[in-house]
């Protein structure tokens, strides 16, 4: 047995730190009375494999304060996203997430003790990828979200000008 610790949270910011970045996002989550709205960024990366498969990860982060009401308030809203992904068959998943959805995976990182981002995350895996990344998210995966998480999205500011 080795004495070495290893950091889960580490190693995943490492792996995350070689994602393509597509796009991001600002948005507004509602997360009612008394706690009102708490903005936030989406982070959109996107994975395509050579036969043209892949999926998109979307990773939102929140800055949150001291308030546990507040704490609980957001992890409440993505527990949906969640529950909606382990109940994601090819049906339910097409008409929230357009077609060639294939399957959906959900992360909810939380709040970590001493830290004041939240995170939650999902990766949306689709059958045919390439060349469709711009119109998946925009015309599908945002809409697909907020019909979700009680969220409203600024218009995606796109990485680069290429078509994905």
């Amino acid at each position: 047995m080795s004495d070495r610790i290893i950091d889960l949270k580490k190693q995943l910011r490492e792996l995350k730190a070689g994602e393509k970045m597509a796009a991001f996002a600002g948005f507004s989550l509602d997360l009612g009375d008394p706690v009102g709205t708490k903005d936030g960024v989406l982070k959109i990366a996107d994975f395509i494999r050579p036969d043209g498969s892949g999926y998109l990860t979307v990773t939102f982060q929140l800055d949150l304060g001291p308030d546990l009401a507040e704490h609980r308030a957001v992890a409440q809203a993505f527990q949906k996203l969640a529950t909606f992904s382990s109940r994601a068959d090819h049906v339910l998943g097409r008409a929230r997430f357009g077609k060639g959805f294939d399957y959906m995976l959900c992360m909810d990182q939380g709040v970590s003790e001493g830290e004041v981002w939240y995170t939650a995350e999902a990766d949306i895996y689709y059958t045919a990828l390439r060349g469709r990344v711009r119109e998946l998210v925009t015309e599908a995966v945002l809409p697909g979200l907020a019909a979700i998480v009680p969220v409203t999205f600024e218009a995606a500011n796109w990485w680069n000008d290429e078509q994905g």
